[in-house]
């Protein structure tokens, strides 16, 4: 069983405690939010971590922010390790913003703090996590311009473009020794990535790019995006030094690149913010 370290926050919808920080700011700390409603306070629904009188479990509503490789969904339970047991009882709704702890079978999360659920009607609230871009990284906001800039700085390429294909990566003899399959497995896939514009790097030869990226969920690679096909963006990609053979295993053999860090991709809406900062 892979175990993924993350953290848990919770809010209920009455008599509950002010919380130290603002939503808006524990929805930037938080690397997996939802809304859900307590259905059993003092248990667990995972048997890898003890009851106590601060885990509650909670019946997810909706998700509104999670890492790509963190499977959750509406329906799930969830255990939560609170603050404060007192602000939480069986039917309590609340906005959960939190930090992974356990996953495996299931998902535990600790407290970073609550508020009450958002109103259906609430301007501006965020939606389910539903579509490939809103999966595959966190929030580009999160992300300072400072961190970008220099990632930026270290890419080989920075490019526009759509995802048209996937598949698994075959391992050729060379790097099968390097790559032993075990619970640690990156699970290496290449993306076919279709070049819409080049905003960093040398001329290409063909408009097509070969990404090799992980789709493991393990501790080691969740942070890693993830890719589907149909999936656009602004991709900041590095050449592959990582899984071994820094070719593709198509019959062209093209160069491979990367797209490994939070932040080596971003949807099409942060497009203007990566040329801005490649000005500079």
């Amino acid at each position: 069983m892979n175990l993924l370290a993350l953290g848990a926050s919770l809010l209920a919808p009455r008599a509950l405690p002010q919380a130290t920080d603002s939503p808006a700011a524990l929805a930037k700390q938080s690397s997996v939010t939802f809304v859900g409603t307590v259905s059993q306070v003092a248990a667990t629904s995972l048997a890898s971590v003890p009851k106590s009188a601060q885990t509650i479990v909670v019946r997810v509503d909706s998700v509104l922010k999670k890492p790509a490789a963190v499977s959750l969904k509406k329906g799930d339970t969830v255990t939560v390790e609170v603050k404060d047991p007192a602000a939480f009882q069986e039917g309590t709704q609340a906005t959960f913003y939190t930090e992974g702890w356990i996953f495996g079978s299931g998902v535990a999360v600790k407290e970073l703090g609550h508020a009450a659920p958002p109103s259906p009607s609430s301007a501006g609230t965020p939606g389910p996590v539903e579509t490939p871009e809103k999966t595959v990284v966190q929030s580009p906001s999160e992300i300072s311009d400072k961190d970008l800039q220099r990632q930026i700085a270290k890419a080989d390429y920075v490019v526009t473009g759509r995802i048209t294909d996937v598949h698994v990566w075959a391992v050729p003899k060379s790097a099968a020794p390097r790559y032993r399959t075990s619970e640690h497995s990156a699970s290496w896939h290449e993306a076919v990535l279709q070049v819409q514009s080049v905003l960093k790097g040398p001329k290409l030869k063909r408009n097509k790019i070969v990404l090799r990226f992980p789709q493991s969920r393990d501790v080691a690679w969740v942070s890693a995006p993830k890719f589907e096909p149909g999936q656009q963006g602004v991709f900041i990609l590095q050449k592959e030094d990582v899984s071994g053979a820094p070719t593709s295993s198509t019959a062209a053999k093209a160069d491979v690149y990367t797209c490994l860090r939070p932040g080596d991709y971003l949807p099409m809406t942060e497009e203007t913010r990566a040329r801005s900062l490649l000005r500079k």
